[in-house]
């Protein structure tokens, strides 16, 4: 025990980053990864076999419209939970659940809208799917906020055995039985909604009884914060969905169908690291900019290596992977390599998390409308003018551009020694 303490510190002084910290939050988050990673293994081998290409490419396009409505609710809610239960406001998990709840009454109505027309258009299945997404979509919001306070509470454990793996695995069981069963889309949409609201909500549960949150011990500025940041969060959301539904409306749901298969291995590869962001926020939030700026240009030397290391790793192996897993989709094979480059943007990961951690909110929202700016322009040009082929490219540069993009912001705002105030 002796030896392995004076390792640690050796590590700690030699990389000026909290090495314990990291392992015990990585080893977890590794675990969990792999239950993770293994349990959407499954799930897309068996999708890709049972289930038509147009089939799952309607799937996906629900699942992409019910996600760009929750933009207009506290979508960025699980970033103020964060920050407030990381200063000890252990209450902020109550008040942020029911405060979600609430604002999450904008996805009903917004799914409602859509649903009504999606009827009139006479497209029926969009008009119940969507509806049932809007349905559900709330609990689920709610109870994701659950895993940022654990990783503020450190109960890496916790998040990981009763968030990502049992949280993981019943989804896609369900989905998995359900693609042996039935190809209709509307079911498939019907049971991706009722296990994952399940599974938050257990995982709210453990949060209650694990960690027995006072409800009076809140953060004044958190509704506030989480305001701003929501608000900020409606170009992101915009952003992060608008691949999917361009895809669909220009080019069919089958190349969509493509598209989620040709992203999903690379974005499996990032799972050990999904974590990260929330960890380094967690860190900063209590620490000065002068102490800050030590280890970063560590941190972001380490994610680099990380990240050129899969992309050598991944691209000779992807036509191998994908011949034995996904013999359906080998017309994936090149869009995924390409896609893996997205990967080598992983080392700007915490420029963007000190951004959050000191709450720079003129920082955020200039972060936020710049790096968004960039992926919806060059998405909507990338579709629109080439297609599958195109959204790839776009996708790289926007990642890339936004990364600048934070490393910037955090350059200049990490020049004052003194952090501004908490809103």
């Amino acid at each position: 025990m002796a030896l392995t303490n004076r390792i640690l510190v050796k590590a700690e002084r030699f990389f000026k980053v909290d090495v314990r910290y990291l392992l015990q939050g990585t080893l977890w988050s590794s675990l969990a990864q792999v239950v993770i990673t293994l349990s959407a293994l499954a799930l897309s081998m068996v999708l890709s076999r049972y289930l038509p290409k147009e089939v799952y490419g309607h799937y996906k396009y629900v699942l992409s419209l019910v996600s760009l409505i929750s933009i207009f609710s506290l979508s960025n809610l699980n970033y103020a939970v964060l920050q407030s239960a990381s200063r000890g406001f252990d209450g902020s998990i109550i008040e942020g659940f029911w405060a979600s709840l609430k604002w999450s009454a904008l996805i009903f109505l917004g799914a409602l809208g859509l649903s009504v027309y999606y009827f009139v258009q006479g497209n029926w299945g969009l008009a119940v799917g969507i509806l049932i997404g809007g349905a559900l979509g709330p609990l689920i919001t709610a109870g994701s906020l659950t895993s940022s306070f654990l990783i503020a509470k450190k109960d890496f454990e916790g998040l990981a055995v009763h968030g990502s793996i049992i949280g993981s695995f019943i989804p896609a069981a369900a989905l998995m039985t359900t693609a042996l069963l039935s190809q209709n889309y509307l079911i498939f949409v019907a049971v991706y909604f009722v296990t994952t609201a399940g599974v938050y909500l257990y995982l709210y549960h453990y949060a209650l009884r694990q960690h027995h949150p006072n409800p009076e011990n809140r953060d004044p500025g958190m509704i506030n914060y989480a305001k701003h940041l929501s608000f900020m969060g409606i170009l992101g959301g915009l952003a992060g969905n608008i691949d999917q539904v361009l895809l669909f409306h220009y080019v069919g749901p089958i190349q969509l169908a493509l598209y989620n298969f040709a992203i999903g291995v690379p974005d499996q590869l990032k799972g050990p690291l999904k974590n990260l962001d929330g960890m380094f926020q967690a860190r900063f939030a209590n620490h000065l900019p002068t102490d800050i700026r030590k280890s970063m240009q560590t941190k972001t030397i380490l994610l680099f290596i990380f990240a050129v290391v899969c992309v050598a790793i991944y691209i000779p192996l992807t036509p191998i992977i994908y011949h034995l897993l996904f013999p359906n989709y080998l017309d994936a094979v090149p869009y995924s390599q390409w896609y893996s480059l997205t990967l080598l943007a992983m080392p700007f990961i915490p420029s963007a998390s000190y951004l959050s951690s000191k709450r720079l909110i003129r920082e955020q929202y200039w972060y936020n409308a710049l790096s968004n700016g960039f992926r919806i322009a060059f998405i909507a040009i990338g579709v629109i003018g080439w297609g599958l082929a195109g959204l790839i490219g776009a996708i790289i540069a926007s990642r890339f551009a936004g990364g600048l993009t934070s490393y910037v912001l955090y350059r200049i705002a990490s020049g004052k020694e003194v952090a501004p105030p908490v809103v």
